[in-house]
């Protein structure tokens, strides 16, 4: 049974919402593990706990609708310049 396009679209829209999630949670995972390790310092040398960095945004709609589109560029083998609007030269 062959897959429509439809089916496909669907099946990289979730695969760029897992890898932008994957991304995200790896990145708020090292920001809390270099928090940590500030905390940490601070209190052994009797300092000051330093302020927290915060986490950046999750993921929107538009950021999975983009990486799925280029992840469909290499399925598609649509070269890069293409799909950011650029000629190649």
């Amino acid at each position: 049974m062959s897959t429509n396009g439809y089916e496909i679209r669907l099946e990289l829209l979730k695969m760029a919402k897992e890898m932008l999630e994957q991304d995200y949670y790896a990145q708020r995972e090292k920001v809390s593990n270099e928090y940590a390790a500030k905390v940490d310092v601070a209190k052994i040398h009797g300092q000051p706990i330093p302020d927290h960095p915060g986490f950046s945004a999750f993921p929107s709609e538009a950021e999975v609708i983009k990486k799925a589109t280029e992840l469909n560029g290499f399925v598609s083998q649509i070269p890069q310049d293409t799909i950011k609007g650029k000629k190649s030269t």
